[in-house]
């Protein structure tokens, strides 16, 4: 079932592409996506180690949201679904959805919840005026909500101190659309998981190394015979880690140069002028850059 959702959503947005590219009269796009999927992992919400009470609160929310009938919120039944498809669509129109006014410094209050994040990971997270949006956050209002608690975001501008910032006890849970590996699960521990995604590759529009591709391992064999190019990646990210190995992630990596960038937007950016020769990130995050940027 998660597998036909995940087609049905590839068919939707390559439609969303071509409606909008025929309507709005737009020039011959620049990046492409490779349609394949490289790598499995699944996001979590992490949570300070050994707070148990905390961990079973959210996987029971988590299992709520996920199911058929969701969660009660603002007086109508939530599914995690449907917030996943109004935040996709709104993005591909390049339109935003704010969570509204949310207090944004702790005060160490009891009835507060902080959430850490790094909000530049549309469309699970991301700003908008002087607050946030996206998936993630309306997860954390959804939480925040349950628990009867004051919802307070954190926003770090460095990907790499979000997991630190549960750790250390400056935020109760991070939603930053982690990927639970066991490198992570030794310093926080994490929800039950609440989104699977893969790992794809952007290129040139007329880069055709990968048209003959016909599955992941075809993909993953011009990949490795690849020596004199430069990639592109957000540090911290899995794609990053996909690119260049990582034993934590199970990834050996190729032998190609990578760039490590702030966010997966402005390494396909410098991959639309011409900077560098592919860009490997999450899916979503990565569909939703590459649209960004054809148009």
């Amino acid at each position: 079932m998660k597998k036909f959702f995940a087609a049905l959503v590839a068919i939707m947005l390559v439609a969303v592409f071509a409606v909008s590219l025929a309507a709005c009269g737009k020039s011959e796009p620049k990046v492409k996506i490779i349609e394949f999927d490289l790598a499995s992992e699944q996001y979590g919400v992490a949570i300070k180690k050994g707070n148990t009470d905390l961990k079973e609160s959210i996987d029971a929310i988590i299992a709520e949201l996920k199911s058929d009938d969701g969660i009660e919120y603002n007086g109508k039944r939530v599914t995690y679904q449907a917030i996943y498809e109004e935040e996709m669509d709104a993005l591909l129109k390049q339109e935003t959805i704010s969570m509204g006014e949310v207090k944004k410094t702790p005060t160490g209050a009891e009835n507060e919840l902080v959430v850490a994040t790094n909000a530049d990971f549309a469309p699970f997270e991301y700003i908008v005026g002087d607050t946030y949006g996206g998936i993630d956050m309306r997860i954390a209002q959804i939480i925040a909500a349950e628990l009867d608690k004051e919802l307070v975001v954190v926003h770090y501008s460095d990907f790499k101190a979000v997991v630190p910032a549960v750790e250390s006890g400056d935020a109760d849970i991070a939603l930053a659309g982690l990927t639970i590996n066991d490198e992570r699960k030794a310093v926080v521990d994490f929800s039950e998981p609440y989104y699977d995604t893969t790992q794809r590759i952007a290129v040139a529009i007329d880069d055709d190394r990968f048209d003959d591709c016909k599955s992941e391992k075809d993909v993953i064999e011009v990949l490795s015979g690849l020596k004199d190019i430069k990639a592109g990646a957000a540090e911290g990210q899995t794609g990053y880690f996909y690119l260049t190995g990582n034993e934590s992630f199970g990834y050996e990596g190729y032998e190609f140069t990578t760039a490590q960038y702030k966010t997966v937007a402005t390494a396909v950016q410098d991959l639309a002028n011409g900077k560098i020769d592919l860009v490997c990130a999450d899916k979503d995050p990565l569909t939703v850059a590459v649209h960004n940027v054809n148009n």
